[in-house]
């Protein structure tokens, strides 16, 4: 009886050896795919931080797939870069035709923003942005407000020149993880510019003379995207031309010193919201301008052409160079300059 019952304790000892072993080696197989998997997670939302524009350190921890920004120029960006679908507002002048290049990209855009200078708290709060896209010229204090509420706020460049645009379009770019479309847009919009300069290389200075008419009276000097886009398209800037920077008002006396050789003035739209119109037929029947050669010379042109800072500018310098020199460049296949 001694014997069986050391025998069967024996087994017993060895049966839970067994148990033992086998626990050991299913816990070391679980131990090596749990964090195997957790790692594959881990790459799907890793952290990454982008340095802005003003250099701040703005900290994503996953790709940002709802998106909203302050104007329309960086809506136009984005829209360079991400499909609309990433998009969760819009401002409402995107789907206005004389003003803008994204009508159809931001038709199905559900929530319009009506401000052009700030973006509603209680909207933000609402649509739980993954990143807000803000210009340099962005208040402060809602940069601050927006942060300390949690949201990654991404602020860029104002859009003074070309340079800029390319430098957002790549900050843009790192910012959505979407690197390869932002240089695919760049590389479009330095292909039509190169196609630019050949055309007009023959138009030599000096270069007729155009002065903007706009209710924005001190905008479009030196230091001003207007002021570049005259000068790509070898038309001479008035406001530029007797020294005015952005900023600074455009007097009557400045007027008739630039003596410009033609008036470029809004063309008319649908619904004149911001009677644009009364405000051109006063300038242009002003006493003071009175044997002016450009009364002679008024053009009409599209706002989206006088008031573009973004990739879509190139077009913006083909249709003030057909205003200046008649229609050498084809605008037919004007679209989204974008890289996805």
């Amino acid at each position: 009886m001694n014997k069986n019952k050391s025998d069967s304790i024996n087994v017993l000892k060895f049966l839970l050896f067994l148990l033992v072993i086998t626990g050991a080696i299913i816990t070391g197989c679980g131990s090596n795919t749990k964090p195997a998997a957790q790692n594959n997670n881990n790459q799907k939302g890793t952290a990454y931080t982008v340095t802005d524009a003003q250099g701040t350190k703005v900290t994503f921890t996953k790709k940002p797939m709802r998106i909203i920004a302050q104007s329309m120029t960086f809506d136009t960006l984005l829209l360079g870069v991400v499909p609309p679908e990433r998009l969760v507002a819009c401002n409402i002048l995107c789907g206005k035709e004389d003003s803008s290049f994204v009508v159809e990209e931001t038709k199905n855009i559900p929530v319009k923003l009506t401000m052009f200078n700030y973006i509603p708290t209680d909207t933000v709060l609402k649509l739980k942005p993954d990143i807000i896209v803000l210009p340099g010229t962005a208040k402060p204090e809602m940069i601050q407000t927006f942060r300390d509420l949690g949201f990654p706020v991404l602020v860029c460049k104002s859009n003074n020149s070309i340079q800029d645009v390319r430098d957002n379009l790549t900050l843009l770019g790192k910012a959505l993880q979407e690197e390869k479309a932002a240089e695919k847009a760049i590389a479009e919009m330095d292909r039509q510019l190169n196609e630019i300069h050949q055309v007009l290389a023959e138009k030599k200075k000096p270069w007729p003379v155009g002065m903007l008419v706009s209710q924005m009276t001190s905008y479009g000097g030196k230091g001003s995207m207007f002021d570049v886009l005259c000068t790509e398209a070898h038309v001479t800037n008035g406001i530029s031309h007797v020294g005015l920077h952005s900023g600074e008002k455009l007097t009557k006396e400045l007027v008739i010193k630039a003596n410009p050789d033609f008036f470029m003035v809004s063309a008319p739209t649908k619904k004149d919201y911001y009677k644009s119109e009364d405000f051109k037929k006063e300038f242009l029947s002003d006493p003071a301008y009175k044997g002016l050669r450009a009364l002679n010379n008024i053009v009409e042109i599209p706002n989206k052409y006088l008031y573009t800072n973004s990739q879509n500018c190139v077009y913006a310098i083909k249709g003030i160079a057909n205003y200046a020199y008649g229609n050498i460049f084809d605008l037919k296949e004007e679209k989204l300059i974008k890289g996805y």
